[in-house]
């Protein structure tokens, strides 16, 4: 497929995801077409291991999302008279429930989910305001369960939708000598980070510290960032790309079968109760045992065992020893896994 706000290259079993949308990678409806259909379709490639989304302009990632269709979402509201819908407690209450409801069928119904986002995007014409809504959601739902490492290469400053769409990743990191600065200024423009970012602030920072970002709406340097929990860590300009790479090679060591399932018990776990993320655990335990490449590992690991602390004469292994062993490359290719 051509993009034609994305270019593509592939390191290793790593993909570089760059946006190029000048003048300053404003993130667009259109945009998120594409992030999403390359999704979809990285998904099913098996050669890659780790999906990494960054900035195809110097210096620049995304500045936040197009303040045109935003300014369109007021008339085009009014037009589906959902101003009058959530004026009422029952009839919003309704509307939410049946929006909650179209999502949870489209989790549920891949072949469906495409249905409703082309009736919707087919109705955007007469008014945007849903399908921007339904394709902003089903893109960060899409990459936040997506069976790879997921990392935000943040090369520039990021603000609203940017910085919502940096929370779906597994791993986020800036350039921190550049004065740089990530943000969701959404308050001083009357609204709210509408992208999903009032949720998963809150889940990833805390609830008192997601409040204060978002009610000031102040700018965050990398540094503070990084304390904070927003992003993982932080690098050089000149550094960055290699920095961001070496991560990438060492996470596409991880088994496939235990990425997909880590992220798929903590993402519906905390979706639910304690009770119901013990049983989605067990789910994606059973999944990692039933793979074979998961017990090639354990037996790998328990023939290094055997040979490392349980033989005679030697001087047990030590713990750092064994998870070197275990990212090696050699260990992997000795088990064609």
């Amino acid at each position: 497929m051509r993009y034609k706000f994305l270019k593509l290259r592939q390191d290793n079993a790593t993909l570089w995801v760059e946006i190029v949308n000048p003048p300053v990678n404003f993130s667009t409806t259109s945009l998120e077409e594409e992030i999403f259909s390359l999704v979809k379709e990285t998904e099913k490639d098996p050669a890659i291991r780790v999906f990494i989304l960054t900035g195809g302009i110097e210096d620049i990632y995304i500045r936040h999302f197009s303040i045109p269709e935003l300014v369109q979402s007021t008339p085009d509201i009014k037009k589906l008279f959902l101003d009058k819908v959530f004026a009422s407690r029952i009839t919003g209450r309704i509307f939410a429930f049946s929006t909650t409801l179209t999502n949870w069928f489209m989790d549920w119904f891949p072949g469906l989910e495409r249905i409703i986002l082309k009736l919707l995007k087919a109705t955007s014409g007469y008014s945007s305001a849903l399908y921007l809504w339904f394709m902003m959601h089903r893109l960060y739902l899409a990459i936040e369960r997506m069976n790879k490492i997921t990392i935000a290469a943040i090369n520039g400053s990021v603000n609203g939708g940017g910085a919502e769409m940096s929370t779906c990743f597994d791993f986020r990191f800036m350039i921190n000598d550049q004065d740089f600065t990530i943000g969701q200024l959404e308050v001083l423009l009357g609204i709210l980070p509408g992208g999903g970012g009032s949720q998963r602030w809150p889940r990833l920072i805390g609830k008192a510290k997601a409040l204060e970002l978002m009610l000031r709406g102040n700018l965050i340097s990398p540094e503070e960032a990084e304390r904070l929990g927003m992003i993982t860590g932080s690098f050089r300009k000149d550094e960055f790309h290699a920095k961001v790479q070496e991560f990438a090679d060492a996470m596409s060591r991880r088994p496939p079968v235990a990425v997909d399932g880590i992220k798929k018990a903590v993402h519906q776990g905390l979706e639910t109760n304690l009770r119901h993320s013990l049983s989605i655990e067990l789910e994606e335990s059973a999944r990692c045992f039933s793979s074979l490449s998961t017990h090639k590992i354990m037996k790998g690991y328990n023939d290094y065992i055997k040979e490392t602390i349980e033989a005679p004469n030697v001087k047990p292994t030590t713990i750092r020893d064994a998870v070197i062993h275990l990212e090696s490359e050699e260990f992997l290719k000795s088990l064609d896994v």
